[in-house]
């Protein structure tokens, strides 16, 4: 003889309702393990890491205003030509020899205005520092005081890897600025 089950339908759709949810649970779970493993490679310290920029004449952080356009708390150099100063320093214990520094300046929204230029640090102790200088940079634009955009540059400081030298990741650090050359620096007040 056969029997025949019944089953309600409610409690058909609880009981695959719990099952999705299991499933949709045991999915994040395994996602949040993934992206959480791969954010800790990226938190990693780098074999030789960017300590600060020096800009020469110093930069001033201003808000520029250009017809209705403003600029909040926007980084301005203020000459056509300045130097940039880089210091860095070896986080590792080993030294690290013909190290490969690359400087590229952009002008933001001109793709045809860019300005490489390489340069090699020759030694790095364990541990220590050191400064790379780039003189004589030329702006590739100038806001001139009439434009939001003209000015915009992006700089870009790439330390490539040299395995034969001991450099085995490659590090990057960019930062954008503003060329006004009719920003005036604000006057400091001298003590006596």
């Amino acid at each position: 003889m056969a029997k025949i089950i019944a089953i309600d339908r409610k409690y058909f759709v609880m009981i695959a309702s719990v099952i999705v949810l299991c499933l949709i649970g045991f999915t994040g779970f395994s996602l949040w393990q993934n992206t959480h493993s791969s954010v800790s490679k990226i938190n990693e310290v780098p074999e030789i890491k960017m300590l600060g920029v020096t800009v020469v004449p110093d930069s001033i952080v201003k808000d520029l205003t250009y017809g209705s356009v403003v600029l909040k708390g926007s980084q301005v150099i203020n000459a056509k030509v300045f130097d940039l100063v880089v210091t860095v320093q070896n986080t590792t214990s080993k030294q690290m020899t013909n190290v490969p520094v690359e400087l590229q300046v952009n002008l933001i929204g001109d793709d045809s205005k860019k300005v490489i230029s390489p340069g090699v640090l020759t030694l790095l102790e364990p541990g220590g520092t050191a400064r790379v200088a780039f003189k004589q940079i030329k702006a590739l634009g100038d806001a001139l005081g009439k434009s939001a955009t003209a000015g915009q540059h992006l700089m870009t400081l790439r330390i490539k890897p040299n395995p034969e030298g001991g450099v085995e990741q490659a590090t990057e650090a960019s930062f954008r600025f503003n060329v006004d050359s009719t920003v005036k620096a604000p006057t400091t007040v001298k003590k006596q």
